[in-house]
């Protein structure tokens, strides 16, 4: 199972997410049925070592997420958005919570 660790954000919007951005991070959103969506902050250097395409080629695709007081969520990636042009850099990721 894939681990990645992240942060909780307060602030939303593109002009937040360009900042992130620019730090080697990138905004994604944990959702789920009856439950409230927790926006985070993933760093890129934490998913260096995940390859996402042989990740979602797979029906279930469980990841596990620790945010920053050692919760973990148990998660199914819902969609990645990549950059338009360069090479493989992800800007969102939409990730489900599993029971």
């Amino acid at each position: 199972m894939n681990i990645i660790k992240f942060l909780k954000r307060i602030q939303t919007g593109k002009k937040f997410s360009r900042r992130l951005r620019l730090n080697n991070q990138f905004p994604a959103i944990i959702y789920g049925k009856k439950k409230k969506e927790i926006p985070i902050i993933i760093n890129d250097n934490d998913i260096v070592n995940i390859n996402f395409k042989k990740i979602l080629k797979k029906k279930l695709h469980i990841i596990k997420l620790i945010d920053e007081k050692e919760k973990t969520y148990k998660v199914n990636i819902i969609d990645i958005q990549y950059h338009p042009y360069k090479n493989m850099k992800i800007y969102h990721i939409d990730f489900l919570f599993i029971k």
